[in-house]
């Protein structure tokens, strides 16, 4: 019975989807590059690696399980040229069991998928993939791809509104919007910027940080006085590098709590880092 329910929510998530339309893969408008800042402090887009072909790979503490980023390819989304961030599966894991696991980095836990006005985190279906674009301003997610347990599993998806990552140049005191929702039960999501030059040591290296701090505010009802607020993911961010280490708690609070904690393993950064 419960085998029974689930796929139909499932498939009910799948004709949302398709009825939301996507983009296929076109031809990319072309390649974009970003001019050095003209001001100093903090870190700036330049200072934040996105060329094609990089690739961070991140270990739980906990676990030992690793996965990697990697930036490669372009897409359109809605008539704009983004840059497609892969997320490779987990390993090492059992031969019978399930290799992607819904890790979404750098992104707000749990609110990836709608289903009319409200995020559905029923199951926490896998991202395999997401799309962004990063001007000298921010870095913003416009879309996504998800994992299904059907036939053709592979789903193309596209955040509305899209997401403000990051907000240029990341300085101690700054704070922004990622994004935010009003219809049906509300959430914001926020980042703010709250120390600088925080060593950190982890199996790839010892950086010097800034870290950033995620905050979720979302209702309990459409009642707006009626709200939560999530335990803080931390990020902890080095110039030319990236996320280095972060933390977050798994779900919504609402849900059993379950801490994750990665650190960069290793980075492949070709460079030049000009976009």
């Amino acid at each position: 019975m419960m085998k029974s329910y689930q796929y139909s929510i499932i498939i009910f998530l799948l004709l949302f989807l398709v009825s939301c339309g996507d983009e296929g893969l076109v031809d990319p408008h072309g390649e974009t590059t970003l001019p050095a800042p003209h001001t100093t402090g903090g870190i700036h887009a330049i200072d934040f690696p996105t060329d094609t072909g990089s690739a961070w790979t991140y270990v739980n503490v906990d676990t030992n399980q690793e996965f990697t980023l990697r930036i490669e390819g372009t897409r359109d989304i809605s008539g704009t040229t983004h840059r497609q961030m892969t997320i490779s599966e987990l390993s090492p894991v059992d031969p019978d069991v399930f290799s992607y696991e819904a890790i979404d980095h750098l992104a707000a836990n749990a609110y990836y998928f709608r289903l009319d006005t409200d995020f559905f985190d029923a199951f926490p279906f896998p991202v395999l993939a997401t799309y962004f674009l990063k001007t000298r301003e921010a870095l913003v997610e416009s879309a996504f791809d998800i994992f299904l347990p059907i036939e053709n599993p592979v789903f193309h998806a596209k955040h509305f509104p899209p997401r403000q990552l990051w907000d240029f140049p990341l300085t101690v005191g700054k704070r922004w919007t990622v994004f935010e929702k009003t219809a049906g039960i509300p959430v914001t999501v926020t980042r703010y910027v709250v120390e600088k030059n925080v060593p950190i040591t982890v199996p790839a290296g010892s950086y010097t940080t800034y870290v950033v701090q995620e905050e979720v505010v979302y209702g309990d009802s459409e009642d707006p006085s009626i709200f939560l607020i999530s335990p803080p993911a931390i990020y902890w961010v080095a110039p030319s590098v990236g996320v280095v280490r972060y933390r977050y708690n798994r779900y919504r609070a609402t849900d059993e709590f379950s801490a994750q904690t990665f650190a960069l393993k290793n980075a492949h950064l070709p460079g030049p880092n000009t976009d």
